[in-house]
């Protein structure tokens, strides 16, 4: 039977130390690089939301003058009829206010 000696029990403690820290070197460095991409992932979705919330203004704005617009459109057209033109004029504030009543109501 073969006698274990300190030194033996010594080099093994430091072998196994040393793949510890090497396995918690790596463990690190991978933590880091990953917590690093969620940081710069996390700034760039805010930067999107942020250009998500100016684009829905936008299109608030941009739906307001369109109903403007199409109203102004309608008074035309109704002038229009009451200066006695038919036809066209008739079928289109037909058609726009339809579709008025129908966006009321979505």
């Amino acid at each position: 039977m073969e006698l274990i000696t300190l030194g033996q029990i010594g080099g093994g403690v430091a072998l196994i130390y040393g793949i510890l820290k090497f396995i918690e070197y790596i463990y690190n460095l991978l933590r880091k690089s990953t917590l690093d991409k969620i940081d710069k992932n996390s700034k760039a979705i805010e930067e999107l939301k942020a250009e998500v919330g100016v684009l829905k203004s936008e299109m608030q704005d941009d739906k307001e003058e369109r109903i403007i617009i199409l109203q102004g459109l309608l008074a035309c057209l109704k002038g229009l009829q009451e200066q006695g033109c038919d036809g066209a004029v008739t079928e289109s504030i037909t058609n726009i206010e339809k579709y008025l009543m129908r966006k009321s109501h979505d």
